[in-house]
């Protein structure tokens, strides 16, 4: 694990108001972090209800870590069993999200690797050095906006999620998500629900068979085109994502939630 010296722990006051933090959070759970406490208290209850304890869990997107990765640990901690690998992109917060999650549950944090980089390389570099029989019990996905990084992400860590493995991700009823819930409820190897925890859904799926039927698998695929097809997601496609961004900052808010907020 990294060390970094000199960075400060962003801590947010206990008397800080925000929707996403409710009464019931105690002093080591306020970090920064994502998700509000239903959908907090729903990842819990998915690790601590498993059938199979889960041994690997991996996590993309950790944010400050008060969110999905504290909460992640600290249910592996209690389960006596398992290990978080959790992948972050952004080098200005990379620093903090460890030192927060060493200063917030330190019994827990042995149960922690955090890797650096984007998943599309960090995924395929963390298989490269486990042995051929490894898993993952637990995937959590909350990491870029881009709804084809779900996908990707879906792709490459399919083969490695045994019969009973459970994946969650965020914002399935966002942009980001657009594609990824549709594509595995087309799967006849996954059932799957979109969990109304918050305005941005929260994909919920467990693995049911190895592999899927071709018939299911060409309609997920066939499903993935027509989405991807959309204008809007051409147009996001051609242009850069700054420039995407200034568009978005210029139009009406009701008309970017409209292209944002999937229906």
């Amino acid at each position: 694990m990294l060390e970094f010296d000199g960075m400060k722990v962003a801590l947010i006051p206990i008397g800080y108001s925000n929707a996403m933090y409710d009464n019931s959070v105690t002093v080591p759970d306020i970090i920064e972090g994502q998700l509000n406490a239903r959908e907090r208290a729903f990842i819990t209850k998915a690790i601590l209800d498993a059938p199979v304890k889960p041994r690997m869990a991996l996590e993309v997107g950790t944010w400050f870590g008060g969110g999905s990765t504290l909460h992640i640990l600290r249910a592996l901690e209690q389960n006596g069993i398992g290990h978080l690998y959790g992948i972050e992109a952004d080098s200005s917060i990379y620093a903090r999200m460890i030192e927060n999650i060493q200063r917030a549950a330190p019994a827990a944090s042995k149960r922690f690797t955090p890797i650096f980089g984007f998943s599309d390389k960090a995924i395929p570099a963390l298989f490269a050095e486990q042995p051929p029989d490894f898993t993952v019990d637990f995937v959590f996905l909350d990491g870029g906006n881009n709804p084809m990084e779900q996908i990707i992400e879906f792709r490459l860590l399919d083969k490695y999620i045994p019969v009973g493995g459970q994946l969650l991700a965020h914002d399935a009823w966002m942009r980001k998500g657009k594609f990824l819930a549709p594509y595995v409820k087309l799967l006849d190897n996954w059932e799957t629900q979109v969990h109304d925890l918050s305005e941005c859904g929260l994909l919920y799926a467990r693995k049911l068979r190895p592999t899927p039927s071709q018939a299911s698998l060409k309609a997920a695929r066939q499903k993935l085109v027509k989405l991807r097809l959309e204008p809007k997601e051409l147009v996001s496609a051609v242009l850069p994502s700054w420039l995407c961004l200034i568009i978005c900052k210029l139009l009406p808010q009701r008309l970017v939630r409209s292209i944002t907020v999937e229906p």
